[in-house]
């Protein structure tokens, strides 16, 4: 039997994998094949067993969730072999640096409007808001303590961490149950050492190394090395914090757009693609390419400071804010390209245009097709949509900012025939109402999984 997609598929796995094909495969009914080989690929992937072993999860035991789970969790990191480029490192470097040279040391700093608040507010708000997931914009962290400095006492949120979430308005945002856990375990660490979140620092010796491991240990309010990294970078740079010890050993705040960036401009490699999050079982890619993008870009800040000491930032961590914009501005296919009834072709920002909007259809309402998506990058920056020499983007944006250029062209290569667009890894909760520890399929059962 062949000719159908399922079969196809699974003759042409065998044969990759180097199994001879049977006599008999001609001969297999399709429905059969289809019961056997996606009741075999449930079992191994998403189903598991009484006695078929436990796993440890921030100190907690935790069954397996399939027999592939245990597989991926010993074989992942050989699977996938990151490492870092160092020729590509070398390259990320002269880009960040010619950059700082030409723009200045400004493109590095935090944009955040804390309107006009002292350092200890400042500290407050930071505290009880780095630990949040923030997947649409948060309402607006300070102007809410300018209105009522009381709701961001310690106290009043771990009486009432609900109210808080609904202060900042993160109760329509997913996974509230462990948001309300991350505010109240964070109101929590100051009210036992009977502080502010500003004398979190002196508490610890002004030691950024000993403030990060303090805040990661505490567990479950949300401070894992990521945000952990992020709150003492915004400290020292909205000057809370402006001396601390070691603070050279803080990393980027590694993210979906710092390591989509590392995994364009290379300096991260695989052995092959990113698998999706639906495989990465209990999040071990994730975590594996999360660590692997801060050795990369810290390695990238070293070898920064050691060729131009002068433009390189006091600890990679003050790189982490123009990584994540360039991810998230640069590296989005938000580029349109258009071709319209009278044979032009140009390009737009967004797919919503009606009418061709070059000169020559000027006033004609020419109508125009959408011939495909591409990065800012990978056009020359003098095609990037503009009108009298003004790009069409808010004055915020990077693309502005640099003329177009992204600062890692010359890494990237993103016109290079070789390019490609690899994107990052995803992450599925381990814990919570849609994670994990909630979708466990038992073999016999039938069933289970995730819900949205």
């Amino acid at each position: 039997m062949t000719g159908t997609p399922l079969a196809d598929f699974v003759h042409g796995l065998v044969i990759k994998c180097g199994i001879p094909v049977p006599s008999t495969w001609t001969r297999l009914n399709e429905v059969t094949l289809a019961q056997q080989f996606l009741r075999g690929i449930n079992e191994y992937f998403y189903q598991t067993y009484n006695g078929i072993g436990t796993t440890n999860f921030n100190g907690e035991e935790l069954q397996y969730f399939s027999e592939f789970h245990k597989f991926w969790e010993t074989n992942h990191k050989r699977i996938l072999n990151a490492r870092i480029n160092k020729t590509r490192v070398q390259k990320a470097a002269e880009s960040l640096a010619r950059a700082v040279r030409q723009h200045g040391v400004d493109i590095l700093g935090v944009a955040d409007e804390t309107k006009g608040l002292a350092v200890k507010a400042i500290a407050q708000v930071r505290f009880f808001t780095a630990n949040q997931d923030f997947r649409e914009p948060p309402e607006d962290q300070y102007e809410r303590y300018r209105e009522d400095p009381s709701r961001f006492e310690a106290e009043v949120i771990a009486d009432d961490p609900a109210d808080f979430l609904k202060l900042l308005g993160m109760t329509r945002l997913s996974q509230t149950d462990k948001r309300l856990d991350f505010a109240k375990n964070a109101a929590q660490f100051l009210l036992a050492r009977k502080i502010r979140a500003f004398d979190i620092a002196t508490s610890f010796g002004n030691d950024a190394v000993a403030i990060r491991e303090a805040l990661v240990s505490a567990g479950n309010m949300g401070y894992g090395l990521k945000k952990a990294n992020m709150f003492i970078r915004d400290m020292v740079e909205l000057q809370v914090w402006p001396e601390l010890k070691r603070f050279d050993q803080v990393d980027v705040a590694s993210d979906i757009n710092t390591m989509k960036v590392a995994l364009r401009a290379r300096i991260i490699e695989t052995d092959i693609p990113l698998l999706s999050s639906f495989l990465d079982v209990f999040c071990y890619q994730y975590g594996y390419i999360d660590e692997a993008s801060a050795r990369a870009w810290r390695a990238v800040w070293e070898e920064w400071r050691r060729t131009d000491g002068k433009t390189a930032p006091a600890s990679p961590c003050q790189m982490d804010y123009l990584l994540y914009r360039i991810g998230r501005e640069y590296c989005k296919e938000m580029v349109v390209r258009y071709a319209c009834d009278k044979g032009h072709s140009f390009y737009h920002f967004g797919g919503g245009l009606r009418y061709c909007r070059l000169p020559e259809c000027a006033g004609k309402r020419v109508g125009v097709r959408i011939h495909g998506k591409v990065l800012p990058c990978q056009i020359p920056a003098k095609d990037l949509p503009r009108e009298e020499g003004v790009m069409l983007l808010g004055d915020d944006n990077l693309l502005k900012t640099f003329n177009g250029v992204c600062p890692f062209e010359t890494t990237c290569l993103p016109k290079g025939k070789d390019f490609s667009i690899l994107d990052p890894p995803k992450s599925i909760s381990i814990k919570g109402e849609t994670g994990w520890t909630q979708s466990y399929a038992y073999k016999g059962r039938g069933g289970g999984g995730m819900m949205g």
